[in-house]
């Protein structure tokens, strides 16, 4: 992955983190981010899959999760929401993936979201939210807790 690439992703998962709630938005976010590439000529499938974290060496979960894919590499910007609702396990979870998995995070592909079925967002959100991701017009991200994701936008009512 180009460095330029790298940056673009990685100020598009910690914009969307730092800006809308994350808990159970995972196929909100995962159409955003598929709509903005497209919006830049990139191909960043929505996909809908299972997210498997294994906890030790006997035991695993696996969850139900929708995440983006380019070139291979898994773009997560939703991941964060497991920590926020299994606290026990929080620590395993990052904030966001982009480029490279953790070993003990694995993703299982089942079906690419058809883009048709997924909410649409109007132009004039797509190019202002690219606007703020390339002047950097959100605030660093650090872990967080329920109640500051509860104080953030909701990504359904922003289209």
């Amino acid at each position: 992955m180009k460095k330029s690439e790298k940056n673009f992703f990685k100020n598009l998962c910690q914009y969307c983190i730092s800006k809308y709630t994350i808990l159970n938005s995972g196929p909100l976010i995962s159409s955003l981010i598929y709509q903005l590439c497209k919006y830049v000529d990139m191909d960043v499938p929505a996909i809908q899959g299972i997210l498997r974290v294994h906890i030790n060496e006997n035991y695993s979960r696996s969850f139900a999760h929708c995440f983006n894919i380019y070139n291979g590499i898994i773009i997560d910007a939703s991941i964060y929401q497991y920590a926020l609702t299994n606290k026990v396990i929080s620590h395993l979870f990052p904030i966001y993936i982009f480029s490279t998995v953790p070993e003990h995070i694995d993703y299982i592909m089942q079906r690419r979201l058809n883009a048709n079925s997924q909410i649409k967002f109007s132009r004039e959100f797509l190019k202002n939210t690219l606007e703020n991701i390339q002047n950097n017009n959100f605030k660093s991200v650090k872990r967080f807790d329920l109640i500051e994701d509860s104080k953030k936008e909701n990504l359904f009512y922003c289209h």
